[in-house]
């Protein structure tokens, strides 16, 4: 469809193709080649409208300060305090929420978001996504593309590890054997093994930097890139000093069938923001702040974190994340409803409407699901209209197909398909992936925003002679829905490469047949 002589392959496919090749990964370029792709795609291929997406709900008693539903709990805790206390709350000092029960607190054998929240609270990663996935130093001061193949990185110094649960271990400090020892506890004795074969080698170079060789294809005899790698760096970091305390008969492989294996599953420890404290298995847990944390110390150089934005100032922040563990969700919704609860989540508006009415102090904020919603065309070439490859005569850098799809696009009137379908309450989306990807998102994207003249200018160009009374249809027409494949059959042997249902007055002029393609 768009083979190009120099590329030897397709545009579209040279894109994807060369966005995992290009390093390192969270370059301004390789974001910029990202959104040249998402606009290439929109604009010369057109292969679906994007419609939209939904968002979920988090309601809270409004006295809470500083929460912020993109930053979540954790990196919102710098400034979250209570202004004053609500309906039911029995203490100022912590934020209370909801969970299931947990299972396993170690992050190399999870299988279960519950104790992946718990684990996040209280363990770091060497480098931090944000919502709007930009990525930063976190545990480590700095991390350096040496070539396309190395990363150096360098500890944050002065980070200390919490104790652990028997108290055998209560001065220890992160270095560059905690990174060794998590990255090859991941490649060698975790539930996802084959997530780590890109590291092809690891060297540590002094007790606070380390060198990651990387082959991306180990089929191949030269090392190759690999883009996804800062992404397996943002996992939780183990304490090499309490998980090593035997090897396996190589000497370096860990012994996972160590005592201090099983006690980790159940009272794990890092040097996170939180503790675990006393907990009831499936009841409630407790994560105390831990007071020698390093995002409290001042002392600690936070070089590159841009920390009070991101995190806050801890100036005035609450002692305590309890975590109740209701048995259903009718409990669960009865808590927060009197008080017992300081947040909960909510599909939808309209379940968050119906179940706080009447109950005053209590407010929401929405975030965007990753979703992608899209009406998807059925562009191959045996469909004789949709799939045109023919170039039109008044404009021959585009094919039929490609203007008529713009056409169907810009006809469609998304808003009120949403206002129709989904109340109004979903969010119209532009980007062909999902638009909580945030800096991935091409901010200057096309927008097919709803246009008759727009479509008639893409039909005409397509040759296709379109009356203008079509345009003046009365107020009260409701474009319901686009079904964007190939049904075949209409009239004399035509195909239909969509439909639009419309409700109108009467009118006494026919509907020309050429509207049997829009």
């Amino acid at each position: 469809m768009d083979y190009n002589e120099t590329l030897g392959t397709g545009i579209n496919e040279w894109y994807m193709k060369q966005g995992n090749l290009i390093m390192p990964p969270d370059s301004n370029a390789r974001i910029q080649h990202y959104w040249d792709w998402e606009n290439y795609l929109m604009d010369k291929i057109c292969p679906m409208l994007p419609t939209f997406a939904p968002n979920f709900y988090e309601a809270y008693w409004d006295t809470l300060e500083g929460y912020n539903i993109s930053k979540g709990i954790l990196q919102s805790w710098g400034n979250m305090h209570w202004e004053s206390s609500h309906q039911g709350q029995l203490n100022t000092d912590e934020f209370v929420i909801s969970d299931y029960p947990w299972s396993d607190l170690n992050p190399l054998f999870q299988d279960d978001t519950s104790s992946k929240k718990i684990s996040d609270a209280i363990m770091d990663s060497l480098i931090y996504y944000d919502n709007d996935l930009s990525i930063h130093p976190h545990l480590a001061e700095s991390y350096t593309f040496i070539n396309d193949t190395t990363i150096e990185i360098v500890c944050r110094e002065g980070i200390k590890w919490q104790s652990d649960y028997e108290g055998n271990f209560t001065n220890e400090f992160f270095d560059a054997e905690d990174i060794y020892f998590t990255l090859y506890s991941w490649a060698t004795v975790s539930n996802d093994v084959a997530k780590y074969d890109w590291i092809k080698k690891m060297e540590i170079v002094d007790e606070m930097t380390i060198k990651l060789y990387i082959d991306g294809d180990p089929s191949t005899q030269q090392s190759d890139p690999f883009a996804p790698a800062l992404t397996y760096l943002a996992t939780k970091i183990l304490p090499e000093h309490y998980l090593n305390q035997t090897q396996l008969a190589d000497g370096v492989t860990p012994d996972i069938t160590h005592a201090s294996w099983n006690t980790f599953a159940t009272h794990c420890f890092g040097t996170g923001l939180f503790e675990l404290g006393t907990f009831t298995e499936g009841v409630e847990t407790e994560l105390d702040v831990f007071d020698s944390c390093w995002l409290l110390d001042v002392t600690v150089d936070k070089t590159n974190m841009d920390f009070v934005n991101r995190f806050g100032d801890f100036s005035n922040i609450m002692d305590k994340l309890r975590i109740k563990i209701p048995s259903n969700d009718l409990i669960r919704l009865n808590l927060f409803t009197s008080g017992r609860l300081d947040h909960y989540d909510f599909n939808d508006l309209h379940s968050f409407n119906y179940n706080t009415q009447g109950i005053e102090g209590i407010s929401f904020q929405k975030e965007l699901r990753y979703y992608l919603g899209f009406f998807g065309f059925n562009m191959r070439p045996v469909r004789p209209i949709i799939g045109n490859p023919e170039p039109c005569e008044d404009d021959p850098t585009i094919t039929k197909g490609l203007a008529i799809r713009k056409a169907i696009c810009y006809v469609t009137n998304r808003e009120e398909i949403n206002d129709i379908v989904h109340g109004g309450e979903y969010s119209i989306i532009n980007c062909p992936i999902y638009e909580r990807m945030g800096i991935w998102c091409n901010p200057n994207i096309i927008k097919y925003d709803h246009d008759f003249e727009m479509a008639k200018y893409y039909m005409e160009l397509a040759g296709y002679d379109i009356p203008d009374y079509i345009y003046n249809l009365p107020t009260n027409t409701l474009w319901i829905y686009i079904l964007a494949g190939i049904s075949y059959g209409i009239g004399t042997g035509g195909v239909i490469f969509g439909f639009i249902f419309i409700r109108r007055k009467k009118s006494k002029k026919p509907i020309d047949n050429n509207l049997q393609t829009i």
